[in-house]
């Protein structure tokens, strides 16, 4: 079994892995996190303005068709349902954020 995976090792060949622009770059000083978003945000928008050149039409239809469900889903129905839920879902949030604050309260008035 070990012989077979050695042999399935070796058949892969080198265009199987590619090596992104991820794997290259140091880690920034200042704001690691940040700065390397941002940098993925350009890298893909850059990606897939490349992609949109390439493939006009398919990127046309495929706008095409995800602007016609967008057109058939109820918004206006969504939207209301979700007031719904905020407004159902307010009066426990609120009381288990008081009962979380009483609770505080009593352990700092025992604490002194």
């Amino acid at each position: 079994m070990a012989a077979f995976e050695v042999e399935k090792r070796n058949s892969v060949s080198e265009n199987d892995y590619q090596v992104t622009y991820m794997e290259h770059t140091a880690e920034p000083v200042g704001a690691p996190g940040a700065q390397n978003i941002q940098e993925n945000v350009q890298r893909c928008y850059a990606d897939g303005e490349d992609y949109v050149r390439q493939n006009p039409t398919k990127t046309a239809l495929i706008a095409m068709g995800i602007g016609f469900l967008l057109a058939q889903l109820p918004i206006r129905w969504m939207f209301v349902a979700l007031i719904k839920l905020l407004f159902l879902v307010v009066k426990p949030v609120t009381f288990i954020y008081a009962l979380s604050k009483l609770i505080d309260d009593i352990r700092a008035a025992r604490a002194e």
